[in-house]
């Protein structure tokens, strides 16, 4: 169990070691909740670079996040990332409401994955390095709130938002139909026909299924999906930590980026 003060470390180990699984999967959930928020969905759409490369922007999404989680706010690439971020959300229509959903979808989704499927329970100081890490990456992009300070405060706020602001909405689908192909080849072959259908499982409220515009699953599919899961992570409980991390900045090999990347790369171009 992790154990010290520096909270940002803990986060990091947790994200590139402990539960390299569960993380990929829950920020796979936190990019799809922008959908099912029409006001989001819209400002997304009208962007336009999930539309024209969906590709390049997830995997530049994935890439910013864990370049920052890596290197540390203070690095020069965690910086250089950081920089990124308020760059191009700057003038992006929206309350600062709306930017902190965003954020806490980042915080709250994947941890919650983890309390659910993880080979462990999180302790309390995972939960703390979480909300550490989310507060200081909100305040370096300069929003207007500071974010909650307990991940109970966040889950709720995420929550009583998702009460008022969830729907279906043209641009949502849209948006889903656009980017599927960046979730489906990440999936075992044999799973690639039915990604959509395992988008929809891997959501964990049926309102934001019915929001993507996805048919609910079955409850009997929904029990056999998270009982692989489950076993998943029993298979995880019995094994050594990994001692590769998830993530080398520059050395992702996708179709996106074949021979790695420069941090120049990553983002929609300059204007």
């Amino acid at each position: 169990m992790p154990e010290g003060e520096d909270l940002f470390g803990i986060y990091r180990n947790m994200v590139l070691y402990d539960f390299q699984k569960e993380f990929h999967s829950g920020f796979f959930v936190s990019y799809y909740r922008n959908f099912t928020i029409p006001s989001t969905a819209r400002t997304l759409a009208a962007r336009g670079e999930m539309k024209h490369r969906p590709m390049k922007r997830s995997y530049d999404t994935a890439i910013v996040i864990h370049e920052i989680i890596t290197g540390g706010f203070d690095s020069d690439r965690g910086q250089a990332m950081v920089d990124l971020l308020r760059r191009v959300h700057t003038g992006v229509p929206g309350t600062s409401e709306d930017f902190m959903y965003v954020l806490m979808t980042l915080l709250v989704l994947p941890l919650r994955w983890i309390e659910k499927h993880g080979w462990h329970k999180l302790t309390p100081l995972e939960e703390s390095a979480a909300v550490a890490f989310y507060a200081e990456l909100g305040r370096r992009m300069g929003l207007a709130d500071p974010a909650p300070e307990t991940l109970a405060a966040a889950g709720r706020l995420l929550d009583e938002d998702e009460d008022r602001k969830l729907a279906s909405s043209p641009e949502g689908k849209m948006l889903l139909e656009s980017t599927v192909e960046a979730i489906k080849i990440r999936l075992p072959k044999p799973l690639q026909p039915m990604t959509v259908r395992v988008l929809a499982l891997m959501m964990d409220k049926p309102q934001v299924t019915i929001a993507l515009g996805l048919k609910r699953s079955p409850k009997l599919l929904q029990l056999i999906f998270n009982a692989v899961v489950r076993a998943r992570a029993l298979r995880a409980r019995m094994q050594p930590l990994p001692t590769n991390p998830a993530f080398v900045p520059g050395k992702i090999a996708v179709s996106v980026y074949p021979s790695g990347y420069t941090l120049d790369q990553i983002g929609p171009p300059q204007s």
